[in-house]
């Protein structure tokens, strides 16, 4: 199965992974959009939200409907540490998003939550 993915206006929009018909960004939708409606948004269109934020995070562990989601703890790092951080994990994470609710991406290991 193919996902389709919103990115969150914390990542960057201009990335060589995210030229893709699958990749929906926040920031072409609305920038002003809240979380909840980003939530909404995800849920309605059977999107994977991507995004550092620790809002959605949050939000995860108490929803009793929530879309998908790829958590990326990162930290600050440059659009390079971010090109090769995606060269090295992207394909295990797609992998794992099929039989995930939520993923957290992490800087040595990935972490799925059913």
């Amino acid at each position: 199965m193919n996902f389709s993915f919103l990115v969150d206006v914390n990542l960057p929009k201009y990335f060589s992974f995210f030229n893709d018909q699958n990749f929906v960004f926040v920031s072409d939708i609305n920038l002003q959009m809240s979380d909840t409606e980003i939530w909404n948004y995800a849920l309605k269109n059977e999107l994977v939200i991507l995004t550092k934020d620790t809002d959605f995070y949050n939000r995860f562990l108490v929803a009793e409907n929530a879309p998908k989601i790829i958590y990326f703890q990162l930290g600050n790092c440059t659009l390079k540490q971010l090109h090769l951080y995606f060269n090295d994990n992207w394909d295990k994470i797609q992998s794992e998003i099929k039989n995930s609710k939520l993923i957290i991406a992490k800087e040595n290991h990935i972490e799925c939550i059913c």
